[in-house]
């Protein structure tokens, strides 16, 4: 289960502790739609997340994509060992860009 909170503002952080998978998809949209609107810019910090698969990355990837849309820029930070690893693996920096990934 994917908990959040939410430091709101122009520039807000999400914090993202659990696991990222199907199961979070909605809960995880959610609150990103909410924090993003009027927003500069969004953080999303995975500090917390101890497990993601295919599906969390697919969404983590749409959500990049739809808010990149909107003109909204998203940046992901504090990524822990296995989101690294399954990053790395499928390949996630190509899909949604340096900017949001940086090294």
């Amino acid at each position: 289960m994917l908990q959040t909170s939410i430091v709101p503002g122009p520039a807000p952080t999400i914090f993202l502790a659990g696991e990222m998978d199907l199961d979070c998809a909605d809960g995880l949209r959610s609150a990103v739609a909410g924090a993003a609107r009027g927003a500069q810019t969004v953080t999303l910090d995975f500090s917390g997340v101890e497990f993601i698969d295919s599906s969390g990355t697919g969404i983590f990837v749409r959500l990049c994509l739809d808010l990149k849309s909107q003109g909204v820029p998203v940046v992901a930070r504090n990524l822990t060992a296995p989101v690294h690893g399954v990053f790395e693996m499928l390949r996630v920096r190509e899909l949604v860009g340096e900017d949001v990934l940086p090294e």
